[in-house]
Order: structure tokens, then C-alpha cells, then sequence
């Protein structure tokens, strides 16, 4: 009996290896259309919408440029205007920003999903923001549906997958944006021009900088990073925040010192 099953278990092991049972090779040389940054943080690849004219994709722009036109951009929220971008999350999206464009085809857009904490308040939750991204007329164009979108306390709580909305051409959210070199095609819509945004040149190097400047940093302000690393991880252990939050505020922290 056993003799006979082991024949058999060989014959199966003769036949998957020649009708080739494994996953199909070609899969390894499908196209990107995701880039992953962080839980709820990402770039993704999908069709135009409907009725829209071919974009001016693939476009190779340079970090720093995109840098810029992001860091350009503003948004009202309760009167008041503030950057619609914080500067850690700029620098975590301009790399996989940059590569999207660069892959994208005519028949692409955009999808942009950010989530991060925004202002002082290290109990804040992260908020989302959401977006259209796509180059036409020279010009970098992005939509925005949401720009401080409240959902990790149902997430937390419920652990249902939320489900996000991104800039329409069709249909205007309400969001207002802002820009001082951007041409706003409706108020959640701005459109960028790639020709006009400098790139900032490279510096010569720096002064040495005199020893005094590091006393500012007394036991006062290391005790104070040690405390809010220590929240930080009251909060994680609670299940108050994610892990990819939780390792993306320590990072802004020990940046600091």
C-alpha cells in the first residue's frame, strides 16, 4: 500500500512540474500600478475617466520640482488657510509620485491616498486626504475630494476597510484649494505649470555652524521626546493608533533631535 502510494505521489509530482502548475512567470513583467507607502498611504495607477483627453504621461519630473508644485498647494479648512501638504508627508510622496509619472501611460490617471497626522496635537488621529493627479497642457493638474477625511476611529473601531473617493473632473467636492502659481480650474481643482516652478539650486556648503547653537537643546527637550515617544507607545499598545502610524510618528520624533 505504501509502495504503491509513494509511486503515485511521484507520478503527481512529475506531471505539475511539466504542465507547470506554478503561478505564471509573464506576472513578474506586468506593469506597476501600485506603490505602497503606508497603510492607508499610497499612489495608484487606473484609466482616465471617461470621456477625458489623453494625458501627457509618461512625464519624468524631478523630485525637488515636485516638491515644489506640492508644497505650493493650500487649502481653506474652517476659514483658514493652511498647507494642504505637511512637509514629512511631502518628502514620503514625492519618490512613488514621481516613479507614477514616469510609468504612466496617456490612458492614465492618478489616484493619491495620504493619511497622516496633521498639527501639534500628538492624540490627533492621522486624516486622510484624497486626490486626482494627471499632466496635461504642461501643467500638473490635481483634484482633490477630501483633504482632512476623519476615519481611523471607525477603522479602529470597527476594522472595516473604508472605502475613499478621489477628484473628479466631472464633479466638484468641497474643498477649496489654494495656490500662488496654479491656475484653479474649479475650487478643489488646480492646474500646476511644470514650466514655471523652480527647482532649488544646490547649495554651497554650509558655515560650520558654532558649537553654541546644540546647547539650545537642554535635558529639557530630550525629556520632552522621551515623553511623547512614551505616549506613543501607550498609545499603539491600546490599539488607539496602527503600527504604520505609530512607526511614522516615532520616525518625526527622533528626527527632531
Amino acid at each position: 500500500m505504501n509502495i504503491h502510494l509513494r509511486a503515485w505521489l511521484r507520478a503527481a509530482l512529475v506531471l505539475a512540474s511539466l504542465f507547470g502548475l506554478a503561478a505564471p512567470a509573464v506576472a513578474a513583467d506586468a506593469p506597476r500600478l501600485v506603490w505602497q507607502i503606508g497603510e492607508f498611504t499610497k499612489v495608484q495607477r487606473v484609466p482616465r475617466e471617461a470621456g477625458s483627453e489623453p494625458n501627457q504621461h509618461p512625464r519624468a519630473l524631478p523630485p525637488e520640482q515636485l516638491r515644489s508644485l506640492l508644497a505650493s498647494l493650500r487649502v481653506l479648512i474652517k476659514g483658514k488657510s493652511q498647507p494642504l501638504f505637511v512637509s514629512d508627508e511631502i518628502g514620503d510622496l514625492i519618490e512613488p509620485l514621481a516613479q507614477a509619472l514616469a510609468a504612466a501611460d496617456p490612458g492614465d490617471d492618478l489616484l493619491l491616498l495620504s493619511s497622516t497626522r496633521r498639527g501639534d496635537n500628538l492624540l490627533a488621529p492621522s486624516t486622510g486626504l484624497t486626490a486626482r493627479l494627471f499632466v496635461q497642457s504642461d501643467q500638473l493638474h490635481v483634484i482633490v475630494h477630501d483633504a482632512r477625511l476623519e476615519f481611523m476611529g471607525a477603522w479602529i473601531g470597527t476594522r472595516i476597510p473604508p472605502k475613499f473617493n478621489y477628484g473628479a473632473r466631472s464633479r466638484a467636492s468641497e474643498v477649496v484649494l489654494q495656490s500662488a502659481t496654479g491656475q484653479a480650474r474649479r475650487a478643489d481643482w488646480q492646474a500646476l505649470p511644470l514650466g514655471a516652478v523652480a527647482v532649488a539650486p544646490l547649495s554651497a556648503p554650509a558655515a560650520p555652524v558654532a558649537p553654541a547653537a546644540a546647547s539650545a537643546r537642554d535635558n529639557g527637550f530630550f525629556q520632552e521626546q522621551e515623553q511623547r515617544l512614551r505616549g506613543l507607545k501607550r498609545l499603539l499598545e491600546q490599539g488607539l493608533i496602527s503600527e504604520a502610524e505609530f512607526q511614522q510618528k516615532r520616525r518625526e520624533i527622533l528626527q527632531t533631535l
